[in-house]
């Protein structure tokens, strides 16, 4: 005889029994098609290309920089020339202070057909004549005693404040992407694009003829205001007329009284 407690029994231990196998099964389905999502091959793209070189011109201290990028025309690159400093004491704390850098020169340049070019010219002209990088014209007035490095690395940077996301977009659609050594991110996590090359360049040396300090570097940055102008010459020669050129009748404003 079977009491109706032990039948409820039965069909708890039936229904549980089937429960645990759907789970089960559910399980095993899952873990099948899961190796087949992850191991699924992933696309091959094509490397886009960044690329930069450097050769001295014929000028003093004047390189031609010069590149290929995979980037849309009419985008703009900022190309610069950057030596780095190492101070010998840190004014601030102990200890090895970290290298400073000085931008010797840049421009702006647009992407022309996948190219771009343009030329920097690192030495400027001391009041004195000599040749100078500008660090070195400043470094009397900051008092910091500072070990240039050997080698000056030339950058050209994709501004941070270009949309990446959207020329990426359209180099996937050619299949095509920059490797992740291109690839930059600020400290507000804003992602751009930069290439280098770096170049063992010594300093200025010799001079030239020395030239006239530009009106912001005097008087406090006003120039020569202070100074009355001279007296624009007279080109034109007047000769007073030895006639009337005139038959009006004389007014009474000419007349004295």
């Amino acid at each position: 005889m079977t009491y109706p407690w032990q039948t409820m029994r039965i069909y708890w231990r039936r229904l549980r029994t089937l429960t645990i196998g759907g789970i089960l099964a559910a399980t095993t389905a899952s873990c099948a098609s899961a190796p087949l999502q992850m191991f699924r091959s992933q696309p091959n793209f094509d490397r886009a290309i960044l690329a930069i070189q450097i050769e001295p011109t014929t000028e003093p201290g004047q390189y031609a920089v010069s590149g290929v990028a995979d980037l849309p025309r009419g985008v703009e690159l900022t190309v610069m020339a950057i030596r780095y400093l190492h101070l010998n004491q840190s004014p601030l704390k102990a200890g090895d202070p970290p290298p400073t850098y000085s931008i010797l020169a840049y421009d702006t340049v647009e992407v022309d057909g996948d190219r771009w070019e343009t030329q920097l010219s690192l030495w400027k002209v001391a009041p004195d004549g000599a040749f100078k990088e500008t660090w070195q014209l400043h470094e009397p007035d900051l008092k910091l005693a500072v070990e240039p490095d050997d080698d000056v690395v030339f950058l050209a940077t994709l501004s941070p404040l270009d949309d990446l996301e959207i020329i990426e977009r359209q180099l996937a659609r050619d299949n095509r992407r920059f490797a992740s050594r291109f690839i930059q991110t600020t400290a507000e996590g804003s992602r751009y694009l930069q290439a280098g090359q770096s170049l063992t360049i010594e300093l200025p040396t010799g001079a030239t003829t020395p030239t006239e300090p530009p009106p912001e570097d005097l008087n406090g940055g006003w120039g020569n205001r202070y100074l009355p102008l001279p007296d624009l010459p007279n080109t034109r020669q007047l000769d007073f007329p030895e006639q009337r050129q005139t038959n009006a009748p004389v007014s009474r404003g000419e007349l004295l009284y």
